[in-house]
């Protein structure tokens, strides 16, 4: 007889629901395929809540969005996708185990109002006039009341000019993140979530930073400046080098950069995995990078650095030592 699908477990469901989204994520690569079924034979409760899961994805997919009581913010296909999941998750689990898994950037990013996939840039104008430029790999819900505008930052890194309204001054213009807060004063300002922190840098303006615990300790930041910070400190103030991101040029800006950092900057405008061999990783980059095409800044650092690019596959880069000629 077989087993009913109450025998799935809440532990193994989640399991299964992260593997959809990194499945649906774009990006998966021939380890993680292969992960996958190997975590689908190690146990039949596995692979019971695998069947489940795309059972109630396909079902979710072929009911119209009215029927089904979803909401399509846009009516492209990524944000479609988005929408199923957010079914999905209420289809598949309790009030507990969703907060869980949107704890983690996969279902963030899947289930953000707004984002972008590895190497896309957009820009946007929110409903107060507020113009949003977001970089690489980015996902952001907004969320604006009498009081307040609030953009929950979920990774990545957008560039925001605040609008300049008379009726707007009443309301503070925050972005958070996992680490804190950044309010604007009347500005225009990057932040960029990391996965160790939170960068924000001030083009305009004045931005006031509230680590996460540390909040009755703001920091304000002025125009030229930028900063890091966690949820429990603040690191030293830097000029910025330039009047705007260089991103926004589509180019990857370096002075007197270490490799392993520059590596960190370029992985997130390319799909898969840039290795560093610590035997190269305080190596120095400085210069102007196009990142329309990441295969060639890499091989510009093959001819500049004494490091050699191996592909074990186009996912998976590893920058190490040059071997020395015999």
């Amino acid at each position: 007889m077989e087993a009913s699908s109450d025998t799935v477990s809440a532990e193994h469901r989640q399991q299964a629901l992260a593997w959809l989204v990194t499945m649906w994520s774009g990006e998966v690569t021939p380890e993680e395929q292969l992960a996958l079924s190997n975590w689908r034979q190690a146990a039949p409760e596995h692979e019971r809540a695998w069947l489940q899961v795309a059972t109630i994805e396909q079902r979710l997919r072929s009911v119209p969005a009215q029927t089904a009581g979803l909401t399509l913010r846009e009516s492209s296909r990524r944000n479609q996708r988005r929408t199923v999941l957010r079914g999905l998750l209420l289809a598949c689990g309790s009030g507990a185990a969703v907060y869980t898994l949107r704890g983690s950037s996969p279902w963030q990013t899947m289930t953000a109002q707004y984002a972008t996939t590895t190497g896309e840039r957009r820009d946007l104008v929110l409903e107060d006039g507020t113009r949003i430029s977001m970089n690489t790999a980015t996902a952001f819900d907004v969320h604006f009341d009498a009081g307040l505008r609030q953009i929950d930052l979920h990774q990545g890194e957008i560039l925001v000019t605040t609008a300049h309204e008379p009726a707007m001054r009443h309301r503070d213009f925050v972005v958070v993140t996992r680490h804190g807060a950044a309010r604007a004063l009347g500005t225009r300002f990057t932040v960029y979530q990391g996965g160790e922190h939170t960068r924000v840098e001030v083009y305009e303006g004045v931005v006031e930073v509230r680590p996460r615990l540390t909040p009755d300790a703001p920091l304000r930041l002025a125009a030229g400046s930028q900063l890091r910070f966690t949820a429990a400190s603040v690191e030293a103030v830097r000029e910025l080098p330039s009047d705007h991101p260089a991103w926004l040029d589509g180019v990857l800006e370096a002075e007197q950069m270490r490799l392993q950092d520059f590596l960190v900057e370029l992985g997130r405008y390319r799909k898969g995995v840039i290795r560093c061999d610590p035997a190269v990783a305080n190596e120095v980059v400085s210069g102007r990078y196009p990142l329309g095409d990441t295969d060639k800044v890499l091989a510009a650092l093959e001819q500049a650095l004494p490091v050699r690019i191996s592909y074990a596959t186009r996912y998976w880069v590893t920058v190490q030592a040059k071997k020395s000629k015999q």
